[in-house]
């Protein structure tokens, strides 16, 4: 009786947070002004950031496990269907066109421009990790989250709200849920979210294969890791040029 009703309740209660009460939340935070707050260590954000997902997973799994739900109804079709390797060979060719883009346009800026964009990439907010040991906690912790936002935003709700609300619904109530979630800074920041969010859900619904999404939601923060590093191997190569000008016989400052 207790597991009877224990399934429909759990899967209600976390679709109703990833709906309407995640997003709301992150929403409102992102127009309030920003307080101060406590420095905290790259290790403790991975955490923060990491456990709020793996309490809503749980949930999930409980919740699939009493529905009678598999992974495969998650969007995790093995063997790989046709619709999710064609996915895969999209997520791979994209990937490759972003970093080789990256590239290009680095190489045809000018040191001036370079140096500023490397400068506001270290100065993000994203906790960006310094160690060999933060840069592993932040590859699980981004790995986690993202493969876990697909999981729950996709292959979750679409699996919930499709019998009720029929597909097209289920994609615009998901994406919408999903784009408002990343908060608001600027109208193009907050249109391009909600923008994205239908580029996935709508891919998601086409293929019901979630591998290729994740490869690509876990493939972008990854990616950002050797600019992170070049740019703080510049950064301290430009204050070591920087000292030994300034302690040269003859420059010094007194």
């Amino acid at each position: 009786m207790i597991a009877t009703l224990l399934a429909p309740l759990l899967t209600f209660l976390l679709a109703f947070y990833l709906i309407l009460i995640g997003p709301g939340l992150n929403l409102w935070r992102s127009l309030r002004p920003r307080a101060e707050r406590p420095e905290r260590t790259p290790m403790r954000r991975y955490w923060l950031m990491s456990r709020g997902v793996l309490v809503m997973l749980a949930v999930l799994a409980i919740a699939m496990a009493y529905n009678g739900h598999g992974l495969h109804d998650l969007g995790f079709d093995l063997p790989l269907s046709p619709a999710g390797a064609w996915g895969l060979l999209f997520a791979a060719v994209l990937m490759a066109g972003l970093v080789g883009a990256a590239l290009v346009m680095e190489a045809r800026q000018t040191p001036q421009a370079r140096a500023e964009s490397e400068r506001k990439l270290l100065e993000a907010p994203f906790p960006w990790p310094n160690t060999t040991l933060e840069t592993l906690a932040f590859a699980a912790s981004m790995s986690l989250m993202t493969a876990a936002w697909e999981i729950l935003y996709r292959g979750f709700l679409l699996l919930v709200l499709t019998p009720h609300t029929g597909l097209a619904l289920a994609v615009v109530i998901s994406a919408l849920a999903y784009g408002i979630g990343h908060g608001y800074q600027n109208p193009k920041q907050f249109v391009g979210s909600i923008v994205s969010a239908f580029a996935f859900t709508l891919g998601y619904a086409f293929t019901h294969s979630l591998w290729w999404l994740i490869a690509i939601h876990v493939a972008v923060p990854l990616s950002m890791l050797p600019s992170v590093s070049k740019a703080r191997r510049r950064q301290r190569e430009a204050s070591h040029l920087s000292m030994a000008t300034l302690t040269v016989p003859g420059t010094a400052l007194d």
